[in-house]
């Protein structure tokens, strides 16, 4: 790698902060570089409109140059291209199959899959519909649909898979909630008998749920420490597809 070109790419995520201007020592504490350096990054963006500078503050922010690059980048980024990569990661990384799930009216259709070297023999495949409320996947893409939404979702009926049993509509609107808040979801045979699954949202580069991507696992496999690891692998690249797709979500510290 170009360790200069690295160094200048790492100037600009910096800089992709909304609404928000960066001083020469801002960055060079940030990105742990000199401010002689820095000051040469930037002069070489502010060149080509690929940064501009206050000259009243003195301070940088991204220029109107990258537009119509992010604008032709967005064109290019379409879900089905990025998504595969990221999927294998997941796959090879928990050694499980992962699932990209998208919105069909109240459905929750598979897009894509990757088997995993401990193949479940799962059924979902691309193509196949399930109902929202089933399974930790479609649970994380029904939690980040508007209010209205889930609603009318709720009114149209909620049946149990597995035993057709009434589902409590109450605890439903309880757990993705809590979806809201953790980031992602959790299910242990909720419409794949002792199967755990795991899923969390992928959103587009507007901010609003794209897709849902996941795992699903024999419960015997996950103990308490293993879906620790589970949920992290599912979150970090759930967030890097995301990215992908234009996503940018600020870092919350939560020490």
């Amino acid at each position: 790698m170009i360790q200069s070109l690295i160094r200048a790419i790492d100037v600009l995520e910096t800089l992709k902060v909304p609404e928000k201007s960066f001083s020469v020592a801002e960055l060079s504490k940030l990105l742990q570089l000199p401010p002689s350096t820095i000051h040469r990054i930037l002069q070489t963006y502010c060149s080509k409109n690929y940064v501009i500078k206050d000259e009243r503050t003195h301070l940088y922010q991204l220029g109107p140059a990258l537009i119509s690059l992010g604008m032709a980048a967005t064109h290019n980024a379409k879900l089905q291209n990025i998504a595969p990569t990221v999927l294998k990661k997941l796959s090879k990384n928990t050694g499980e199959d992962a699932f990209l799930v998208i919105l069909a009216g109240f459905k929750g259709l598979v897009l894509d899959k990757v088997e995993g070297p401990n193949n479940l023999k799962v059924i979902e495949k691309f193509g196949y519909e399930v109902d929202l409320h089933c399974g930790a996947i479609r649970k994380a893409l029904l939690a980040y649909q508007p209010e209205a939404f889930i609603d009318n979702y709720i009114k149209s009926g909620l049946k149990n898979y597995i035993n057709h049993n009434p589902v409590d509509s109450h605890q439903l609107i309880d757990d993705l909630s809590q979806i809201r808040k953790d980031g992602i979801a959790v299910s242990c045979g909720e419409y794949i008998d002792g199967a755990v699954g795991i899923g969390a949202p992928v959103f587009g580069s507007q901010g609003k749920i794209t897709a849902s991507m996941g795992i699903i696992a024999p419960a015997s496999r996950v103990d308490e420490e293993t879906l620790k690891l589970l949920k992290r692998n599912v979150k970090e690249c759930s967030k890097e597809l995301s990215y992908y797709l234009g996503y940018w979500e600020p870092e919350i510290d939560n020490n």
